[in-house]
């Protein structure tokens, strides 16, 4: 059978041991086939209940002390999080804020750790949002904004960045280099410690957006030797 016919697809729906997971979300148009969930997955029917006991008893109910529930679960629930889909061990993992405020946040972090360095690197089909926020910290610390030009099939293969493609653009001037886990647009998935370590030959720093990357694929961010990942 071919991996492109329709019943080979199906074939692996009957034989998926998560197929009964399925169920657990609303799924108002079955014939749709929904393949955005990196930008909005669909709603667990639970979150219904989840939500409504939230407004009406902890909100509701118990007010301010209500907080004690959940006001100490982000190294907890980080630390399930990392175990379970990161590769990454305890008291590394927060789950906090948004993914562009604490995209910011390690990006900041990591030019701040290699003061005087002036250069950060990303990839022209990086995610807009990234790009747009390292405009923006280039421009208000009057860094140099580097773009590999990965959407030139000349330059990289389906936009993969590779030591090979990295290498003209590292020198002692960079303090960091972010790129994507997997490029969102062509899928190509960026070999994780074979960059962290070129980049740190250097003395710089890589911040890893894992946003497309993360129950997608297997991660192991601890093994990989990855600095920093959002």
């Amino acid at each position: 059978m071919n991996v492109t016919d329709r019943e080979y697809a199906l074939e692996l729906d009957r034989n998926d041991p998560l197929a009964h997971f399925k169920a657990e979300f609303v799924v108002s148009d079955p014939q749709m086939c929904y393949l955005d969930g990196n930008s909005l997955g669909r709603m667990p029917i639970a979150t219904v209940a989840s939500i409504n006991n939230f407004l009406t008893h902890e909100w509701g109910d118990e007010l301010v002390s209500g907080w004690g529930h959940w006001v100490d679960e982000a190294q907890p629930t980080g630390d399930l999080l990392g175990a379970s889909a990161l590769g990454a061990g305890p008291g590394q993992v927060l789950i906090c804020d948004t993914t562009s405020v604490n995209f910011y946040q390690l990006c900041l972090a990591a030019i701040h750790a290699r003061p005087g360095r002036k250069t950060i690197i990303t990839d022209a089909a990086n995610f807009p949002t990234d790009r747009y926020i390292l405009d923006g910290i280039a421009k208000q610390f009057d860094l140099n904004l580097v773009l590999i030009d990965n959407e030139n099939p000349n330059v990289a293969t389906h936009e993969r960045i590779t030591t090979d493609v990295l290498a003209p653009y590292l020198n002692d001037d960079v303090a960091l280099v972010t790129l994507e886990v997997i490029q969102y647009r062509s899928g190509a998935r960026n070999d994780i410690k074979s960059i962290t370590d070129q980049v740190r030959a250097i003395g710089a720093l890589v911040v890893w957006d894992a946003s497309h990357a993360i129950g997608s694929i297997e991660m192991n961010l601890d093994a990989s030797g990855a600095d920093l990942c959002v």
